[in-house]
């Protein structure tokens, strides 16, 4: 059937309307592509803290990583043989006289502490080096003759006192073998230990003493304990 001119011409009008949708299209398409947002994050770092502990008593320095600065850190544990907290043996000292060291712990890290604690060794009685061969008999009391405590300015650490400092002479309450069997003193005991901060410290006093009960058989001897102090 013929197509009338009337059909052309809507056929014609249908087909500029589309392709007017397609153009207006196309453009919009271009347009918005132009528009872009970016941001670029250049600096994402994350470090650990450090964290060393320092022991010092007079002009002597001992360091948990076994240097005072730089190197490298592998266990961060180090032993310490020139601080003697027993201040040397006590073969050479009368009943009744008291011996005292003061030591200063300090975490020279970065971050504070959560966890601090020093741990006592078992203890040893032997005859002293110096003692040529005059020797007493109770190696296996003699620990149990040496009193012995340890504190800060405010409270006796051992024998536990939190609201009084230890006593300038030591107490038969708290000695050498009685520190042996309790083993640790942390930040839970009953004096507990000072957490310390980065860059914080706290100084710590040892007092020893033969006790008047020791007899003919504790001379000569000498009583060792080793002291571990926990950092973490």
């Amino acid at each position: 059937m013929p197509i009338s001119r009337k059909m052309t011409g809507g056929l014609a009008g249908l087909v500029a309307a589309l392709a007017a949708v397609v153009a207006l299209t196309s453009t919009a398409s271009v347009s918005f592509a132009g528009f872009s947002a970016q941001i670029v994050n250049s600096n994402n770092t994350f470090s650990s803290g450090t964290m060393q502990l320092q022991e010092t008593s007079g002009a002597i320095n001992c360091y948990s990583t076994g240097f005072g600065s730089g190197g490298t850190v592998g266990t961060n544990s180090a032993t310490c043989a020139t601080i003697n907290k027993l201040v040397g043996t006590l073969d050479q000292v009368p009943a009744g006289s008291p011996l005292t060291t003061t030591i200063t712990m300090k975490n020279n890290g970065t971050i504070g502490a959560t966890l601090e604690s020093l741990v006592f060794g078992s203890c040893t009685a032997a005859a002293a080096s110096d003692a040529n061969a005059y020797v007493g008999s109770d190696t296996s009391g003699f620990c149990g003759k040496v009193d012995f405590s340890v504190g800060t300015t405010t409270k006796c650490l051992y024998p536990a006192n939190n609201t009084t400092p230890c006593p300038g002479t030591p107490l038969n309450t708290g000695t050498l073998a009685g520190a042996a069997t309790l083993g640790t003193i942390n930040q839970g005991s009953t004096a507990p230990m000072t957490i310390l901060a980065a860059g914080a410290s706290q100084a710590y006093t040892f007092t020893v003493m033969l006790d008047s009960s020791a007899t003919n058989a504790d001379q000569g001897l000498a009583a060792s304990m080793q002291m571990t102090w926990n950092q973490s």
